[in-house]
């Protein structure tokens, strides 16, 4: 609009400078005429009375006219050249590369124009919209929560990493602009919202308590949540947006949920312990009947065992001791039999 005005402002300018330069130059012709020609008859009445003023010119006014004349024409010249270049330069217009170009007349959009050199009318105006890839990304940090709030299940809430990639589509731009008008406005009351509507869709139900008797969780995988937002998302405005990818990496439970996870999952832990010990005991059990047995058949048995325990350095027999039984003596196997 702006360039529209000075095209207007300097074509006028170039049409008053070129009439004032004409009607100069034709009292300056005229003046001289009325010189040369004194002696000639009289000239019709009407005619006497236009000549009136110069009639009487002195060389030097003359002179002066011819000079203002030539002032008049060049300051034409100067604003047509001003004129060509202003409407020159506003009808082109470069669309840099991955963005579209929304032109608008009088504020309508009218049309999308890919990236690169284009001519348009004057009183268009072009506005760029990023077309690149944009990614999105909603984590929990120290410096603030910018995670994506979601209900799960029981009523209970979570936060939610979340990064998504994006881009729009160019068929999609006229109308989009038409909705939102700027950029910004795209991300934050489209993108930002499907994404928080989808999260809110896809964890509903999601149990972070539902685990098995070893502590496996039957809730399904952030990569399959991940898949299911995504695909929430492009049914929803798959037709302007094109959602590449939703990556969720981590969820943030409440105080209350995280404290009744922490609490079942040791309640798993000390169950497995239990059962491991309950395993350990059986085990010992039969290793002391396999040894008694082997006793019972050959008494040095117990004299490999003492020689394998002293060599693992875990006993420390007293002065004057032997694994082989002193003379004499004969080594002593408990009889099972009652």
């Amino acid at each position: 609009m702006g360039s529209t005005i000075f095209i207007v402002l300097f074509a006028l300018l170039t049409v008053i400078a070129l009439a004032v330069g004409l009607s100069l130059r034709r009292r300056a012709k005229s003046a001289s005429d009325e010189v040369d020609g004194s002696d000639d008859a009289p000239r019709a009445a009407g005619e006497r009375r236009k000549s009136l003023p110069i009639k009487h010119q002195s060389p030097s006014e003359r002179a002066m006219l011819r000079s203002r004349s030539r002032m008049a024409f060049a300051a034409s010249t100067v604003c047509g050249l001003l004129t060509l270049l202003v409407a020159g330069s506003s009808c082109l217009v470069q669309v840099p590369t991955k963005e579209y170009g929304v032109v608008t007349s009088f504020g309508k959009p009218v049309n999308v124009l890919p990236n690169g050199l284009h001519l348009k009318a004057p009183w268009h105006k072009v506005t760029d919209i990023d077309a690149a890839i944009q990614t999105d990304s909603y984590e929990q940090s120290d410096k603030g929560s910018t995670c994506v709030q979601v209900r799960i299940a029981h009523q209970a809430t979570a936060c939610v990493d979340v990064s998504i990639r994006w881009r729009i589509k160019q068929q999609a731009t006229e109308a989009l602009f038409k909705d939102y008008r700027d950029f910004g406005n795209i991300r934050g009351s489209l993108i930002v919202r499907e994404l928080r509507s989808a999260l809110n869709t896809a964890m509903d139900s999601y149990d972070p308590l539902a685990v098995d008797e070893n502590g496996v969780s039957q809730a399904p995988a952030l990569a399959a949540l991940s898949q299911q937002v995504q695909k929430e998302m492009s049914g929803t405005i798959g037709d302007q947006v094109e959602v590449l990818s939703v990556i969720i990496p981590v969820m943030h439970f409440d105080a209350n949920t995280q404290s009744k996870v922490n609490a079942l999952l040791s309640q798993v832990a000390q169950t497995r312990i239990a059962a491991q010990s309950v395993q350990t005991s059986k085990q010992q059990a039969q290793a002391n009947k396999t040894l008694a047995d082997s006793v019972s058949k050959d008494p040095n048995v117990l004299v490999s065992k003492c020689f394998d325990l002293l060599e693992s350095g875990k006993f420390t027999p007293p002065a004057g001791f032997s694994c082989w039984p002193s003379s004499g003596s004969s080594v002593v196997v408990p009889s099972s039999a009652k």
